[in-house]
């Protein structure tokens, strides 16, 4: 015998109301990060189509940036943040700043840098990790195309390198 529609119903309505959707959303896309300034990032726990995370409890908020010749760094913001209050963390970036200014290090101005939010369950284990799109930064001279990585430029280096190829392989079969 199958359970009456009413008690299915409700066993869904319990199912979704215990699931957390995660999705971060802020700063806005396409906005510049100015390094000089605390930064606001937010979160949404009901987003649609945002990652289901049912035994999360709080989050730990990491930075990633694309360092000169193309390593990426990251620095770990803030740790423990409850998912049952505030839905945003100001982050004050001076301290990696200054660790990027004392180390000579540089930054790629384009938009791939990136926040973590590191889902945990009650115990503190982390669950699952969710990243945001791409940010461009200013605000620092350490901020400058010599730390670039962009996807475009690998892009052409690897055109560049894949039509010297083909070009020295039209000299050799032409020569036999």
């Amino acid at each position: 015998m199958h359970p009456p529609p009413a008690q299915l119903l409700l066993a869904y309505a319990i199912i979704v109301s215990t699931t957390q959707a995660f999705q971060l959303t802020g700063p806005a896309t396409g906005e510049k990060l100015d390094l000089t300034k605390p930064i606001t990032v937010s979160w949404d726990t009901a987003a649609d189509g945002g990652l289901s995370e049912p035994d999360a409890r709080e989050l730990n908020l990491w930075f990633y940036a694309i360092l000169g010749g193309g390593d990426r760094g990251g620095w770990q913001i803030a740790t423990n943040l409850s998912l049952a209050g505030s839905n945003s963390y100001e982050w004050d970036p001076s301290g990696i700043t200054e660790s990027i200014e004392d180390n000579g290090q540089t930054l790629s101005p384009d938009a791939v840098h990136t926040f973590e939010a590191r889902l945990l369950d009650q115990d503190g284990e982390e669950l699952s990790g969710v990243e945001s799109d791409g940010y461009a930064l200013e605000g620092f001279d350490f901020i400058s195309d010599g730390g670039s990585s962009s996807k475009g430029d690998g892009a052409r280096a690897a055109v560049y390198g894949a039509s010297v190829a083909a070009a020295a392989v039209g000299i050799v079969a032409a020569l036999f």
